[in-house]
């Protein structure tokens, strides 16, 4: 790649030196419109003119000449007219034609040119810096400068982009490298766009609430071990410990709903109160290991036998904590929830 770069460079700073450019690619036009088009934008000096014919001879360049000699054209009118304030424009045509090629290096490296180089242009309605650092955010391997496009896309064009989904999509790059403060900050900033759709994620806002509301509290209540955590609530249980059971529970984010309920279902918490029906309970039976699923991460303790209701069946549910931003808490166990009923096949380890 870097040897066409460089094979490229060389044709353009030769047809630079030619005294009639449309000779050069007149050759390979087989359209009678294209062959005009580069005589009149050779001759044109209204630079607005002249991008609207150089974006259609483009089209005629890539299919007819080739890719190559596409880029070769564009970067060339740059050069022989550096003071053209479409120059930008053109150099983003030479990016979006290395990217539908598959050389995203290459790219990136032309539409960082437009936006650190250039001042940028408007051409039909769309700003050209704007959409180089659209596609910076996905080309640009390096997590701080990706960062440095969301923020400026945020901060330069709030009314032209989805700023719910830009500072989603800042707060996942933040976490990349660690900068948990400002990861969770912006992902604040998200949840204040609650209508914002987060394409592939449709449940999205409840996960980053939990995350948030997760990242705020004191998260004393997890365990090291899955043993030491199942051990304790077993104790609690048996011994009909509500103070001991309570202090076990997750303080966020707790849920009590049956297999079937949607995790997004509102009547997910009963309006009963975990110690009082302990206490109320004449024997609550516990099992003595837990059910672990495939992936290690979530396990599942049978308990039976809770007061007058209806479903004396639960599953208590603990999952592994997933938490980054401090290690001593990460990989940690927290009793999350509980499952009413029978565990459906389908639910089954």
């Amino acid at each position: 790649m870097r040897t066409t770069l460089l094979l490229l460079s060389s044709l353009a700073l030769l047809l630079s030196g030619c005294s009639d450019v449309s000779d050069y690619y007149s050759t390979n036009l087989d359209n009678e419109e294209a062959r005009e088009l580069l005589n009149l934008i050779e001759a044109e000096t209204d630079p607005a003119v002249r991008a609207v014919g150089i974006e259609r001879l483009s089209e005629y360049l890539f299919r007819d000449a080739g890719p190559e000699r596409l880029i070769a054209y564009l970067t060339t009118m740059v050069e022989q007219h550096p003071d053209d304030p479409f120059g930008a424009l053109y150099l983003y045509f030479v990016g979006q034609t290395y990217l539908e090629q598959g050389a995203g290096a290459l790219a990136q490296h032309y539409f960082e040119r437009v936006v650190h180089g250039y001042a940028d242009v408007e051409f039909k309605g769309v700003s050209i810096h704007k959409a180089s650092l659209e596609q910076l955010v996905h080309l640009t391997p390096d997590a701080e400068k990706r960062t440095r496009y969301y923020r400026t896309l945020i901060s330069e064009y709030p009314d032209d982009v989805d700023l719910g989904l830009l500072h989603y999509r800042l707060a996942q790059v933040y976490e990349e490298y660690g900068e948990w403060e400002r990861a969770y900050a912006a992902y604040r900033t998200f949840l204040s766009y609650p209508d914002t759709a987060v394409p592939g994620e449709p449940d999205a806002v409840r996960l980053i609430t939990e995350r948030v509301d997760f990242y705020d509290s004191s998260k004393n209540w997890t365990v090291a071990s899955l043993d030491d955590l199942r051990g304790a609530i077993a104790w609690a249980i048996v011994n009909q410990n509500a103070r001991e059971l309570l202090r076990y529970r997750a303080g966020v984010n707790f849920f009590t709903r049956t297999w079937e309920q949607d995790p997004e279902d509102p009547n997910t918490v009963p309006e009963w109160e975990l110690g009082a029906l302990l206490l109320n309970s004449r024997r609550v039976s516990v099992d003595s290991t837990v059910e672990v699923d495939s992936d290690g991460d979530e396990a599942y303790l049978f308990t039976y036998g809770w007061g007058n209701l209806r479903i004396k069946t639960w599953y208590l549910y603990f999952r592994r904590v997933h938490y980054p931003p401090d290690p001593d808490i990460h990989g940690n166990w927290e009793w999350a929830g509980i499952f009413l009923g029978e565990r459906l096949q389908s639910t089954q380890l």
